[in-house]
């Protein structure tokens, strides 16, 4: 489960065995400890922290564009070196003192005036307006930071500044090309971001991967398309078996993304399959294929390996496998059967969604089910529906159906609770 759902329904549970006199208040704190240790405390030190660092940077990058002319080259450059070594000394001691919040802001600080200095000399010595090559410096540095301080926040600044020397490397001529030098540098930052648990690095490690795996199905767009469903199918599959197998951070946290990158992908399916000017059948090239088998491997994982093997689990897996075969649909043959089968089963694919997120908890998957069918509606409504008595009778039928979906979740939920009810007194 999200970190953050799993307290919040730990903390219930606490609050009610206490009450009903299964545990004792004191067991209750002890289980609180053991799990969450001292995370009650306010992050706010640590937010005001960072934005501090931030602010401070920025007035660091302002001083460097205004390009003082009164100041000699190197006594600029050697302030900013000063600034850089100046905060490994406040970090050690912020860290001494008990006060990590601190000692993560004076690193990023640090890591962030090495990005000023990047641009500093570039602008000194009037260098070539290369930035991707400036990004990678900065990338490197950010590594290098991170790996001697073992802070999170110079990782941060590495996965953004590795993912835009991948992007700026490109030009419109080059986007077919695939940029394997990005893993040099983020093979090494993810097996620093392991372990560390902290939510920002982790979605901004994914975010990364993302971006790269996007460039990479970039062009024509139903590559990127057909592609993207099939990554964001075995970011689902890998998130869920972390969340059963309780993994690093940096492996759940693709269970958001790949969730919501389904979503969105499946509702363009629809709009591409809908509009008539577009060619519908879609090129399964090596790409497409190689992200389709991955993510069949993913899901097969999922299936032999997770230790639930729920009816929950099992419904999210075939929503998954009925979203992958979506663009074995798009594959050669007539406009009118693609035109029928894809609305059809990215319905049923989103139905399947709500259902499974309802039965293992994951209200993430719950709201991209319910978004899913939502967008989906819409669509087929503008697209095939014209006159006003053809949209009465739309509406009629699609809310006969929706009340007939909530009556079947309430009675799935139901059959729910009744389950953990009995397994409950069946441990008892």
């Amino acid at each position: 489960m999200f970190k953050r759902g799993y307290r919040q329904r730990l903390e219930a549970d606490l609050v009610k065995w206490v009450a009903d006199g299964v545990i004792s208040g004191d067991a209750a704190q002890s289980i609180r400890n053991a799990r969450f240790g001292e995370e009650g405390a306010s992050r706010l030190p640590a937010i005001f922290a960072m934005l501090g660092a931030l602010m401070l940077a920025a007035s660091v990058s302002a001083f460097v564009a205004a390009n003082w002319q009164e100041i000699p080259r190197l006594v600029r450059l050697v302030g900013i070196l000063a600034l850089i070594a100046a905060c490994f000394p406040i970090a050690l001691q912020l860290g001494r003192r008990a006060m990590p919040w601190g000692d993560d802001a004076a690193v990023t600080f640090a890591t962030l005036c090495f990005g000023a200095g990047v641009a500093l000399v570039g602008q000194m010595y009037h260098l070539p307006g290369d930035w991707p090559a400036g990004a990678v410096l900065v990338a490197i540095g950010a590594v290098s930071a991170a790996a001697l301080t073992g802070k999170s926040g110079p990782l941060v600044i590495a996965f953004a500044a590795m993912t835009a020397w991948s992007c700026g490397r490109f030009d419109d001529a080059q986007w077919r090309e695939i940029h394997w030098p990005f893993f040099l540098l983020f093979v090494p930052a993810f097996a620093l971001a392991l372990g560390r648990e902290n939510r920002l690095v982790a979605h901004t490690a994914v975010l990364a991967l993302s971006v790269w795996l996007a460039t990479l199905m970039w062009t024509p767009a139903n590559r990127l398309v057909d592609g993207g469903i099939a990554i964001a199918i075995a970011y689902m599959a890998i998130g869920l078996l972390a969340l059963d197998r309780d993994w690093p951070a940096e492996f759940r946290a693709l269970l958001p993304w790949g969730a919501w990158a389904f979503g969105v992908l499946l509702c363009f399916e629809i709009e591409f399959v809908l509009e008539r000017s577009t060619i519908v059948a879609h090129a399964f090239d090596a790409r497409v294929g190689l992200a389709w088998g991955v993510a069949a491997m993913a899901l097969a994982a999922l299936a032999v390996l997770a230790r639930d093997r729920d009816k929950g689990r099992l419904m999210i897996i075939a929503a998954c496998a009925i979203g992958l075969a979506i663009p074995l649909m798009l594959v050669g043959g007539s406009a009118l059967p693609s035109r029928m089968l894809v609305p059809i089963a990215v319905l049923v694919s989103a139905v399947t969604l709500i259902a499974g997120g309802l039965l293992v908890g994951l209200r993430t998957l719950v709201v991209v089910g319910y978004a899913v069918f939502g967008v989906s509606i819409l669509l087929l409504l503008w697209r095939t529906v014209g006159t006003l008595l053809g949209q009465s009778l739309f509406f009629l039928v699609a809310g006969v159906v929706l009340l007939g979906l909530a009556f079947g979740a309430r009675r799935l939920a139901g059959w729910s609770r009744r389950m953990d009810r009995s397994s409950s007194a069946g441990a008892a």
